[in-house]
Parts: structure tokens; C-alpha cells; sequence
């Protein structure tokens, strides 16, 4: 059941909105009397930065970021929690009318998206962008007082985090990369969790943080095939003792197809996770799927080892965690949609899909909906990032579909920068997305913690 709050439409402007001069940007009009004129809407066909990136690529693009900061992500006058007392909601039970319900009913396609530069003395101004993002793919117009940044406006984001007591989960995270990647590397000997990471980074891990799904998708990190030298199942074993693990999935990412895709060990072994539920907390099958971005994989070998993937979540009754990069190679997203349609006309149509990291415009999020009945998409911080025909998807896609996810260790935001380690996004993180997605859809960010957290325990069936 979809909650959307009930608004009445806004009739449509003959002049576009006046901006005072002392909020303008250099591009525009400074004789007090002009009004704003609505930005241009970007391009439909955008390659934001990709999830579950190879640790060196990633590097790279972190520290591309790092030496420039002329761009900003511009906020709207919005606060993170409103304090305006909201209609009672519009329910609706037809499905139709849930896939077209925005922001302002049914008419939130005809109503754009104003980008205007938050003054210095607002805390959320730019703090927010991810550091995964490259300038030159944020869209948003550069702030006439870049320099400005200071440990204040970012103690400020934190402190707003930390004050409210509405439960969030990180639907979907990768600790192994956040030990064995980026921490195990440097100190062979350290062999640290979640519980360490939580007394030694307080900051990043608000109160009402309330546990994470862990992601294993990287055989190596899980497979005991004789000479792998990144295998430790005793460190993964260790931190599902901690109660933040409510649950794991696990499966073999498109990027390591080539490699494990017709391994037996990877098969023996998953099958055994799979046939442990209890022991290893699983959830879900996955993630897995198709990427024709930077993968070298073939295009045969993934759709193979993404076949076997819905087979074992059909034959265990468990959800299906996707990754689907559309690239330079073809359209990922067709395919993936071609190979669930046939998988499920002879299994069931009614298959539980996280569409994880979801970047697409809304004319691909209807076709997911269309074809997959339960499917429910993943934000990350690159939504931080996102042009308008991304943005467009956020708004109108329900609330009751949406989870929350930091992908991490990848799209650390920027408002963490000063209290964790650098480059290495940790699960408590995942409420700066959710502030974001309460800008964009105009509810309080109470609102979509709460709608996500019940998004997530319905979807991967926690119980209480």
C-alpha cells in the first residue's frame, strides 16, 4: 500500500519563479525585476558512477574528485525535517494509479525540478555530494561561493542525523570489501568489524541506526578453492554473531563471472550457504545480474551464471538482488528484463526483486514495475548526483518501493568525510541518502527512514 500526501495541484505558472538577486548565480539576471528562468532539463541517457566498482578503478575515481570542487550539489530551500503538519494520505490500492502517483498526484511529470543555490548559512549546503561523483556529472550550476566549507556546516548535517529516533536499515553493503579491501591490506594482522568500526567512528553511525544486510559477491572472499589468498570465512563467521547482521545474501557479481561463473567450488559452496539459512542469516540469492559498463566478462558467461541466480531464489523461495548496468557494450536493463519475463512465466510472476543501485530514468523503473510485480529499487549516495530525468523516477516511484542502501564501501557522502575512514562508506551512512530522498519528494526525512526500514523487513522477511 503506497502513502503519497495528499497536495492540491499547483497551477501552472505564466512567468517563471522570482529569485532575489542576492541568490542568483553569476549566469543569471541581476536587475532585481527578471524572474528565474527554469534550468534545462539534462539528458535522459546518464552513466552515473557504477556500484561495486573494482577497488583500483574506484581509487582512481576518488581521487579524480578529491583535487576538484568547483561543482556543488544544490539544494532546494527544503529542510531535511519538515515540520509542516501533512493531509491525511491518499491510498490506493490499483496498481495503475500507484505507477503514476508523484509528488502532486498524477500530474508530477509536467512539473519541473528547480535547482537554486542554498545560501552559506544553511548546514546542507553542498555537503552532501558523494564522493564517487565526478564534477563533470553532477548538472547542478557551481555555487558563487565555492570556497566556503568549514568543520560547523558538516558538524551541523551530523548533528541533525544523530538527533532522530526513527529506525534505518542499510539494505545493502559490502563489509568483506570494507575489511579484506581497504583495511585488512594494510595491516595483515588487523582483523577488525563492524563492532570495532562502531566504537571507533561513533559519528558515523547515528543512534537510530538499527542494523545492515551484508552483501557477498565476490567468491574469493568466501571460497575455499585451495589458493586463494583473500579467503577468510572465519572473519565473515565472527561478524554474523554481531545482532547489526540482520541478514546476508550471497551470489556471484557480473564482474567475477569470468573467473567463477563454471567454478564448482563457487556452486558447492553457495549451495551449502543456501542449505545453512540459520547459520549464515541469508535473505536473499544474489547480487547478480547483467553489466555492460566496464565488465569484462562476456555477455554469454553472465547471462548463464544470472539464469542459475533466479533458478536458486525460485527454488529457495527467496528474493532476488539485481545489478544492471547499462553501458557502452548495450542496454543491460532490456536484457535483464527479457531473462526475468521468461524465468518467471514458468516459475511465478510474483518474484521479490531489490533492483539494487538504481540510476535509470522513470521509463525504465515502469518497465521494471510493469513486468516485475515486486520489484522495490535501491538508492544510494549517487543520488546526490542525479539529473533530472533520474530525479523524475525518484519522485513518482512509491515510496512503499523504494530501500535504502549505501553500497559501501563505495559513494562515501561527503558530509562523513571527517569522521570515518577516507574512502570507505560504512553502513551507518546510509541516512544522507534518505535526507535526499526527503528533499525530493517533500516529506519529512522521518517519513522515509520509516517507509524504508518497513520496505526492508517486508521485503527480505525480518522479523522483529
Amino acid at each position: 500500500m503506497s502513502y503519497i500526501t495528499a497536495m492540491t495541484p499547483r497551477k501552472k505558472l505564466e512567468t517563471g519563479l522570482y529569485v532575489p538577486p542576492g541568490r542568483r548565480n553569476e549566469r543569471e539576471n541581476f536587475d532585481g525585476i527578471s524572474p528565474i528562468k527554469s534550468p534545462e532539463v539534462g539528458s535522459s541517457r546518464v552513466v552515473p558512477p557504477n556500484c561495486c566498482e573494482d577497488e583500483e578503478e574506484e581509487e582512481l575515481n576518488v581521487s579524480s574528485t578529491k583535487n576538484d570542487t568547483s561543482s556543488v550539489v544544490s539544494f532546494s530551500s527544503v529542510s531535511i525535517v519538515s515540520s509542516i503538519e501533512s493531509s491525511p494520505p491518499k491510498v490506493t490500492k490499483d496498481f495503475q494509479k500507484k505507477l503514476r502517483m508523484g509528488r502532486q498526484g498524477y500530474k508530477s511529470d509536467r512539473i519541473p525540478v528547480h535547482h537554486r543555490v542554498v545560501l552559506s548559512n544553511n548546514p546542507v549546503r553542498k555537503d552532501f555530494e558523494s564522493t564517487e561523483s565526478s564534477n563533470s556529472q553532477n548538472g547542478f550550476p557551481n555555487s558563487p561561493d565555492d570556497s566556503f566549507r568549514s568543520d560547523a556546516s558538516y558538524e551541523s548535517i551530523l548533528d541533525t542525523f544523530h538527533q532522530t529516533n526513527v529506525q534505518y536499515i542499510d539494505s545493502h553493503c559490502h563489509t568483506d570489501f570494507m575489511y579484506n579491501n581497504l583495511l585488512r591490506r594494510h595491516d595483515p594482522q588487523k582483523h577488525e568489524g563492524l563492532a570495532q568500526w562502531i566504537t571507533k567512528y561513533p559519528r558515523a553511525f547515528p543512534k537510530s541506526f538499527s542494523g545492515l544486510i551484508a552483501n557477498f559477491i565476490k567468491p574469493d572472499l568466501f571460497v575455499d578453492s585451495g589458493n586463494n589468498d583473500e579467503y577468510d570465512f572465519e572473519w565473515i563467521l565472527r561478524e554474523l554473531q554481531l545482532n547489526y547482521y540482520l541478514g546476508t545474501t550471497w551470489g556471484c557479481h557480473p564482474h567475477h563471472v569470468t573467473q567463477w561463473g563454471k567454478n564448482g567450488f563457487f556452486w558447492t559452496t553457495l549451495k551449502y550457504i543456501l542449505s545453512n539459512k540459520k547459520t549464515y542469516k541469508v535473505l536473499a540469492i544474489g547480487e547478480c545480474g547483467i553489466d555492460l559498463n566496464r565488465c569484462e566478462s562476456k555477455l554469454e558467461d553472465q547471462i548463464e551464471v544470472f539464469e542459475k541466480h533466479i533458478d536458486l531464489a525460485f527454488s529457495h523461495k527467496l528474493p532476488l538482488v539485481i545489478h544492471c548496468r547499462s553501458g557502452h557494450k548495450g542496454q543491460a536493463e532490456d536484457i535483464c528484463l527479457n531473462i526475468l519475463e521468461k524465468k518467471m512465466n514458468v516459475n511465478h510472476p510474483f518474484l521479490k526483486i531489490h533492483r539494487h543501485c538504481f540510476t535509470e530514468n522513470w521509463e525504465t523503473a515502469k518497465k521494471w514495475l510493469e513486468q516485475c510485480p515486486d520489484v522495490h529499487f535501491g538508492y544510494t549516495a549517487a543520488l546526490l548526483s542525479f539529473k533530472e530525468p533520474q530525479i523524475e523516477a525518484v519522485r513518482r516511484i512509491p515510496l512503499d518501493r523504494i530501500l535504502l542502501e549505501t553500497d559501501g564501501p563505495y559513494f562515501k557522502p561527503k558530509c562523513f568525510d571527517r569522521v570515518s575512514p577516507a574512502k570507505v562508506c560504512l553502513p551507518g551512512m546510509a541516512i544522507a541518502t534518505a535526507a535526499k530522498l526527503a528533499e525530493i519528494k517533500q516529506v519529512p526525512m522521518e517519513e522515509v527512514l520509516r517507509a524504508t526500514y518497513n520496505n526492508t523487513r517486508r521485503v527480505y522477511q525480518i522479523a522483529l
